[in-house]
């Protein structure tokens, strides 16, 4: 009996939460995140203020949350030892709507901030094999995987907000290709 009221708890949280990411992704769609409330949260998803508050601290935590609980393949940038993104843009191609509100111009900074540390850790773990274990090596190699991972971001709002005019196999390729030739001309 206990294991099936869990399970009702269970999905009464996950119904309160999918109705607060999604009323949070058509409101940043209709007016700018920065301009959304939790009142507006709140109004749209149908729930009190103590249940948002049971649930998160604030919008940036509800935001982030949202993408906590993505696929981790969707940062794994090796296939078969090589670099790769396709998971990356084929998972933003097939959310277009979020990856939109949530990576747009109307979106803050907060996800690309998020999706670009995500990067930068996984870039820095495929190159650092390449950079000597002094101090200087180290900080280089943490500043291009910073810059690189910027680079990337750079090139998926880009190609969110042009409507991904290009295919996702074409993009993920150009992010390869681009962030491999940064670190094969970078030795110290």
């Amino acid at each position: 009996m206990k294991a099936e009221k869990e399970i009702i708890v269970d999905r009464r949280i996950q119904k309160t939460k999918k109705a607060l990411t999604e009323a949070l992704i058509h409101l940043i769609l209709e007016k700018s995140y920065e301009k959304v409330t939790i009142q507006d949260i709140i109004d749209r998803a149908n729930v009190g203020r103590s249940t948002f508050y049971m649930h998160y601290e604030s919008k940036e935590q509800l935001l982030l949350d949202g993408h906590n609980n993505l696929n981790v393949a969707m940062f794994s940038i090796e296939i078969n030892g090589e670099l790769s993104f396709k998971n990356l843009f084929g998972h933003i191609a097939q959310n277009q709507q979020l990856a939109k509100a949530m990576l747009g111009k109307k979106s803050g900074n907060i996800m690309a901030e998020f999706f670009k540390n995500s990067i930068a850790i996984k870039i820095k773990k495929k190159f650092g094999h390449q950079f000597g274990k002094g101090k200087k090596e180290q900080k280089l190699l943490s500043y291009l995987s910073e810059a690189t991972a910027a680079l990337v971001i750079s090139f998926l709002v880009s190609w969110v907000e042009d409507e991904m005019f290009f295919s996702t196999e074409e993009m993920a390729s150009k992010c390869q290709d681009t962030v491999t030739s940064i670190f094969v001309y970078s030795k110290i």
